[in-house]
Protein backbone atom coordinates (compact mmCIF):
# COMPACT_ATOMS: atom_id res chain seq x y z
CA UNK A 1 0.00 0.00 0.00
CA UNK A 2 2.96 2.32 0.63
CA UNK A 3 3.98 2.36 -3.04
CA UNK A 4 0.46 3.18 -4.16
CA UNK A 5 0.25 6.04 -1.67
CA UNK A 6 3.64 7.34 -2.83
CA UNK A 7 2.57 7.31 -6.47
CA UNK A 8 -0.76 8.93 -5.66
CA UNK A 9 0.98 11.59 -3.56
CA UNK A 10 3.44 12.21 -6.39
CA UNK A 11 0.57 12.92 -8.79
CA UNK A 12 -1.32 15.03 -6.25
CA UNK A 13 -3.92 12.46 -5.27
CA UNK A 14 -2.23 11.40 -2.04
CA UNK A 15 -3.28 11.45 1.57
CA UNK A 16 -5.54 14.06 3.09
CA UNK A 17 -2.72 15.29 5.35
CA UNK A 18 -2.08 19.00 4.90
CA UNK A 19 1.08 19.79 3.06
CA UNK A 20 3.66 21.66 5.09
CA UNK A 21 4.99 24.81 3.49
CA UNK A 22 8.44 25.77 4.57
CA UNK A 23 8.51 29.45 5.53
CA UNK A 24 12.20 29.82 4.86
CA UNK A 25 12.00 28.81 1.21
CA UNK A 26 14.45 30.67 -0.98
CA UNK A 27 12.93 33.15 -3.42
CA UNK A 28 13.18 32.33 -7.09
CA UNK A 29 15.70 34.35 -9.07
CA UNK A 30 14.15 37.31 -10.83
CA UNK A 31 13.59 36.98 -14.56
CA UNK A 32 15.89 39.09 -16.65
CA UNK A 33 14.39 42.48 -17.35
CA UNK A 34 14.48 44.55 -20.50
CA UNK A 35 17.44 46.85 -20.73
CA UNK A 36 17.10 50.57 -20.41
CA UNK A 37 18.34 52.92 -23.07
CA UNK A 38 21.46 53.80 -21.10
CA UNK A 39 22.33 50.10 -20.78
CA UNK A 40 21.99 49.30 -24.48
CA UNK A 41 25.31 48.69 -26.13
CA UNK A 42 24.59 46.15 -28.83
CA UNK A 43 22.45 45.31 -31.83
CA UNK A 44 21.92 41.68 -32.78
CA UNK A 45 21.92 40.61 -36.44
CA UNK A 46 20.13 37.36 -37.24
CA UNK A 47 19.57 35.42 -40.47
CA UNK A 48 16.80 32.93 -39.68
CA UNK A 49 16.43 30.02 -42.07
CA UNK A 50 13.04 28.76 -40.85
CA UNK A 51 10.11 30.15 -38.91
CA UNK A 52 11.28 28.16 -35.86
CA UNK A 53 14.28 30.52 -35.63
CA UNK A 54 11.84 33.21 -34.50
CA UNK A 55 12.46 32.10 -30.91
CA UNK A 56 15.92 33.66 -31.05
CA UNK A 57 14.53 36.91 -32.48
CA UNK A 58 11.97 37.06 -29.67
CA UNK A 59 14.55 36.24 -27.00
CA UNK A 60 16.81 39.15 -27.88
CA UNK A 61 13.95 41.58 -28.52
CA UNK A 62 12.32 40.79 -25.14
CA UNK A 63 15.68 41.56 -23.52
CA UNK A 64 15.47 45.07 -24.96
CA UNK A 65 18.08 44.57 -27.68
CA UNK A 66 17.41 45.88 -31.20
CA UNK A 67 17.43 43.04 -33.72
CA UNK A 68 18.25 43.25 -37.42
CA UNK A 69 16.54 40.30 -39.12
CA UNK A 70 17.51 39.21 -42.64
CA UNK A 71 14.70 37.01 -43.97
CA UNK A 72 16.31 36.69 -47.41
CA UNK A 73 17.30 33.05 -46.82
CA UNK A 74 13.78 31.95 -45.93
CA UNK A 75 11.05 30.56 -48.14
CA UNK A 76 8.36 33.10 -49.09
CA UNK A 77 5.82 31.43 -46.78
CA UNK A 78 8.21 31.36 -43.81
CA UNK A 79 9.28 34.94 -44.52
CA UNK A 80 5.65 36.11 -44.31
CA UNK A 81 5.11 34.16 -41.10
CA UNK A 82 8.31 35.58 -39.60
CA UNK A 83 7.28 39.11 -40.52
CA UNK A 84 3.84 38.57 -38.94
CA UNK A 85 5.58 37.22 -35.85
CA UNK A 86 7.86 40.27 -35.65
CA UNK A 87 4.83 42.56 -36.05
CA UNK A 88 3.24 40.77 -33.10
CA UNK A 89 6.39 41.26 -31.03
CA UNK A 90 6.43 44.93 -31.97
CA UNK A 91 2.82 45.41 -30.90
CA UNK A 92 3.17 43.41 -27.69
CA UNK A 93 6.23 45.31 -26.50
CA UNK A 94 5.31 48.66 -28.08
CA UNK A 95 8.42 48.85 -30.22
CA UNK A 96 9.09 49.66 -33.86
CA UNK A 97 9.79 47.72 -37.03
CA UNK A 98 11.52 49.30 -40.01
CA UNK A 99 12.37 47.96 -43.44
CA UNK A 100 16.08 48.39 -44.14
CA UNK A 101 16.16 46.57 -47.48
CA UNK A 102 13.46 44.47 -49.18
CA UNK A 103 14.32 41.44 -46.99
CA UNK A 104 16.02 43.04 -43.96
CA UNK A 105 14.09 44.53 -41.04
CA UNK A 106 15.07 46.36 -37.88
CA UNK A 107 13.01 45.41 -34.85
CA UNK A 108 13.69 47.95 -32.11
CA UNK A 109 12.29 48.14 -28.56
CA UNK A 110 10.34 51.14 -27.31
CA UNK A 111 13.34 52.67 -25.53
CA UNK A 112 15.34 52.86 -28.78
CA UNK A 113 14.60 55.77 -31.09
CA UNK A 114 15.15 55.25 -34.81
CA UNK A 115 15.30 58.37 -36.96
CA UNK A 116 15.19 57.61 -40.67
CA UNK A 117 12.81 60.30 -41.92
CA UNK A 118 10.03 57.85 -42.84
CA UNK A 119 6.79 56.97 -41.11
CA UNK A 120 6.67 53.65 -39.30
CA UNK A 121 5.41 50.77 -41.41
CA UNK A 122 3.08 48.39 -39.59
CA UNK A 123 1.19 46.50 -42.29
CA UNK A 124 2.74 43.16 -43.27
CA UNK A 125 1.56 43.52 -46.87
CA UNK A 126 3.28 46.89 -47.20
CA UNK A 127 6.48 45.58 -45.63
CA UNK A 128 6.86 42.65 -48.04
CA UNK A 129 6.06 44.61 -51.23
Amino acid sequence: MGAVNSVMTFFGFGSAEPQKVEASAKPRPAASRPRRGSEMSEIITLEPQTYADGKEVAFHYRQGVPVIVNIGGMSEADAKRMLDFMLGLKEALEGQIRRVTPKVFLLSPSHVEVNDGEAEATDADNLLD
